[in-house]
């Protein structure tokens, strides 16, 4: 009998520096031959570290912190899941005076960062026979995309079919459908339906196959988040708890249940944690915990016909 595949799967880190290192560091505790990020790399902000008559000094969700040297702070800062900028008082009120080139400045540095840590990852797996994939979801930047493919460790699981083992195939979805945020990568259900058509299209099993999808499929237990009232504000319940509602994609739903895969990987939705099947596709969501500094993650075993077992994980 084959040896099962062992996927370690996550999503959402949102730049938290703590929880990318729990992530690479579990292919050893969990003996995973793939580890795989299912998007949403980046940080969602950038943090000043100041500096001011020779000390440093930076706040982080009203936190502050002071220090005799920048590197001091900037590892807390990461993994606080925001990006450090070392700065003055006066540089950082010109710089977010000006959006377009304070969006520049945060691109530049959330590229430094991933290459950080892919050096990082590189320098801990690397021989170790556990691979690397990663892709990107609807809050990333496109110019990531070539930062991780040429890595030369880490594999890149946007725009490509890739074999997982002799059995499996994977192809990858790193949009959403459209959200109140108007994020980098966003696509309507219609242009999710072809892309997802087309290279299932280039699948040899596609029964066999992974499908790695960002966004969760519609109308499951995956996709259930806080309803929102204009501005943003959460729609509060009789009960005094946050009112959910659906909000992951229908050309997903449509795609799980048409093309029938074996697996389905998805993320997107942090609060929707869980494990659903639809027909005989196992799909799952290991939700995010990023800002707590928690990973959430799944074990997913795959035998050469079938999931043989999964196990959503906290850590």
């Amino acid at each position: 009998m084959a040896k099962p595949t062992r996927i370690f799967f996550v999503a959402d880190l949102h730049g938290s520096a703590v929880c990318f290192r729990k992530f690479v560091n579990a292919s050893r505790a969990y003996r995973a031959d793939v580890l795989i990020v299912g998007g949403d790399i980046a940080a969602k902000t950038m943090t000043p570290v100041f500096e001011e008559h020779g000390a440093w000094s930076v706040s982080v969700e009203g936190e502050n912190r002071t220090a005799r040297s920048p590197e001091e702070l900037e590892g807390w800062v990461r993994d606080s899941a925001t990006v450090p900028f070392r700065t003055t008082p006066a540089e950082w009120h010109e710089l977010i005076a000006d959006r377009p080139k304070a969006d520049a400045k945060f691109q530049e540095l959330e590229l430094g960062e991933l290459r950080h840590w892919l050096d990082w990852a590189r320098a801990r797996l690397q021989g170790t026979g556990t691979r690397l994939l990663l892709g990107l979801g609807n809050d990333d930047f496109t110019p990531m995309e070539g930062v991780i493919a040429s890595d030369g460790f880490a594999e890149l699981t946007d725009g490509a079919v890739l074999r997982l083992d002799a059995h499996h195939e994977m192809l990858t979805l790193p949009y959403s459908n459209p959200t109140p945020w108007q994020t980098n990568r966003e696509l309507p259900e219609e242009e999710i339906a072809r892309r997802i058509a087309s290279d299932a299209a280039r699948l040899e099993h596609v029964e066999r196959a992974v499908f790695n999808l960002h966004v969760p499929p519609r109308n499951t237990p995956l996709d259930l988040a806080p309803r929102l009232a204009p501005g943003f504000v959460k729609v509060m319940a009789p009960g005094g708890e946050a009112e959910l509602t659906h909000v992951g994609s229908s050309a997903v739903r449509e795609a799980l249940e048409r093309f029938q895969p074996m697996l389905g990987l998805h993320g997107h939705i942090h609060e929707s944690k869980g494990t659903v099947t639809i027909g005989s596709t196992v799909a799952l969501n290991p939700g995010s915990a990023y800002t707590e500094g928690t990973l959430l993650g799944a074990v997913v075993d795959l035998a050469p016909d079938r999931v043989r077992a999964t196990m959503l994980t906290s850590g």
